[in-house]
């Protein structure tokens, strides 16, 4: 399934995330709900409420976040739409303006979070290379380089 037109090609790609402002409180609130449902269905031990709770929390959190792959072409930067559960591009979204930002906003030990047209994403190590370089192409040199 080719997501480009024809004679168009990819030169970089980047696997990206960002969450829902309030993510993080709904599924806090999912973790609860689903801890008390175990209690309310039976399950005795609290491990085990625990765990289904955790587990109905992290569906979630994933449901609540959106799943991106950044990539430059031949004609520009396109952002896509990604598998939530492969790391693959499955529709493309929309293509940046030219003149969109691109920029790293803080390094981790396991991801990066860069800014991408005004939206904040979390990029892991695996792609961090790609969103270096895509960025490098978007950012002019010094003056008179």
């Amino acid at each position: 399934m080719n997501l480009l037109p024809p004679g168009e090609s990819v030169g970089e790609a980047a696997f990206m995330w960002a969450r829902h402002r309030a993510g993080y409180a709904i599924a806090l609130g999912a973790w609860a709900a689903f801890t008390l449902l175990a209690v309310a269905a039976g399950f005795e031990e609290w491990p085990t409420r625990l765990v289904i709770g955790l587990a109905g929390g992290a569906v979630t959190l994933t449901a609540m976040t959106d799943y991106r792959v950044l990539a430059s072409t031949t004609n520009g930067l396109v952002l896509l739409d990604a598998g939530r559960v492969r790391q693959v591009a499955r529709r493309l979204r929309r293509r940046l303006p030219p003149d969109a930002s691109i920029r790293l906003v803080r390094d981790t030990l396991i991801t990066t979070d860069w800014e991408v047209d005004g939206v904040e994403y979390t990029v892991p190590k695996g792609s961090q290379r790609a969103m270096e370089t895509i960025a490098a192409q978007r950012t002019p040199g010094p003056p008179g380089v």
